[in-house]
């Protein structure tokens, strides 16, 4: 009788054993390939010289050395970690020059964060500095909290703590400002 229940007990056992043997899967899958971090980059591009058109019309030509595509997170953004030139081409072919040591690009918002040495130098010669700018291209607006500086064309210079401004610099709200400006008599 003892070897029968003992029989019973090991079948049930190595039945338990093998189901669970077989309902385990991996999590990875074939089609997968590679384990990807989820901090990682979902792409990454080298040497990027994009051309963006309006109704075929070049507007913008974007270099940089490094992307890193970030669009796979619930907030996506693109990474410009080795800085980026930017040449803004308006309808008369003028061409603006925004440059930065670093850039990021948020899908969602439209809004691109620039930093370390950015530098405008726009069409009608205006030159613009500062550490940081905010571009929100939802609504072709410009604004920084940081302090920066501004050499016009007719020779005016202006230094402040932060602006606002449309893209076209056209309307400018300037905070705490010091300059230089020269006036006709």
């Amino acid at each position: 009788m003892q070897p029968k229940k003992y029989n019973i007990v090991i079948n049930i056992v190595m039945a338990f054993v093998v189901t669970m043997f077989f309902s385990c899967q991996s999590k990875k899958t074939k089609s997968q390939g590679y384990l990807i971090s989820e901090e990682a980059p979902i792409a990454e591009a080298f040497e990027v010289n994009l051309k963006y058109t309006d109704s075929g019309r070049l507007t913008a030509v974007l270099k940089t050395p490094k992307v890193l595509d970030y669009t796979n997170k619930s907030f996506g953004y693109h990474e410009f970690p080795d800085g980026i030139v930017l040449d803004i081409i308006d309808k008369e072919g003028k061409v603006s020059v925004v440059t930065s040591d670093y850039a990021i690009s948020y899908q969602l918002t439209g809004l691109i964060d620039m930093r370390g040495n950015v530098d405008i130098l726009t069409a009608d010669s205006t030159h613009l500095q500062a550490e940081q700018l905010y571009w929100d291209k939802n609504i072709n607006w410009v604004f920084t909290d940081y302090p920066y500086k501004s050499y016009m064309s007719d020779g005016n210079i202006n230094e402040a703590d932060g602006f606002d401004a449309n893209q076209d610099f056209t309307i400018l709200n300037s905070r705490s400002n010091d300059g230089l400006i020269f006036i006709e008599e």
